[in-house]
């Protein structure tokens, strides 16, 4: 008798073992197949998705005291130079703070005019200046001032121009309007719509 209660509790202790280990091995199996489950979902179930606005580009170049000089025959047909600037070498640009420009001709200075900010293209050799308030002042060597709040310069045709409104002032008239093209290398300019003059 004792032998056979020896023997039937061995058997009931080795049942019990096994129905805990297979239990413990279904939890397992449930466990992997829900985690595998959650993963094959992809991210858009975990996580709510929200649209991050970029950030802006690194710039790869902060200089200080930048100077850019273009010449031409030998001789400098035009600076550029900033306070700061802001070196982006993939656009081939620069972003800039506090800029004198000064253009160049046969009889020396033709142009010089100073903004608060400007981009330069570093391959084209075009740039844009531009006043947070009030009017650029592009002071010319043939008398007369052009007032605007912007202006680009086309560096192939040697030509300034803007959309915005102008002012034109000389010795003795005065020219308002909206756009300007200014040709340096001819003292050409052409405003081009909405023109009122005033003879002084």
């Amino acid at each position: 008798m004792v032998c056979y209660s020896l023997c039937m509790m061995a058997q009931s202790t080795l049942s019990f073992q096994r129905v805990v280990k297979a239990g413990l091995l279904g939890i397992i199996f449930a466990v992997i197949v829900t985690l595998f489950m959650f993963i094959l979902g992809g991210p858009s179930r975990r996580v709510a998705q929200i649209s991050v606005p970029a950030l802006p580009q690194a710039a790869d170049a902060g200089v200080k005291g930048f100077s850019f000089v273009q010449s031409k025959d030998g001789l400098v047909d035009w600076k550029i130079q900033a306070k700061q600037a802001q070196v982006f070498d993939s656009d081939a640009k620069a972003v800039l703070n506090d800029v004198q420009v000064t253009l160049m001709g046969p009889d020396g200075v033709t142009m010089t005019v100073a903004g608060d900010d400007g981009t330069i293209n570093t391959l084209s050799k075009d740039f844009v200046i531009s006043k947070k308030s009030g009017d650029l002042v592009l002071v010319l060597n043939s008398g007369y001032t052009i007032y605007t709040s912007s202006f680009t310069w086309d560096n192939q045709k040697h030509r300034i121009w803007t959309d915005a409104p102008i002012t034109i002032k000389g010795p003795s008239l005065e020219v308002t309007g909206q756009g300007l093209d200014a040709f340096l290398t001819t003292q050409e300019m052409r405003v081009r719509r909405n023109v009122r003059v005033g003879i002084h």
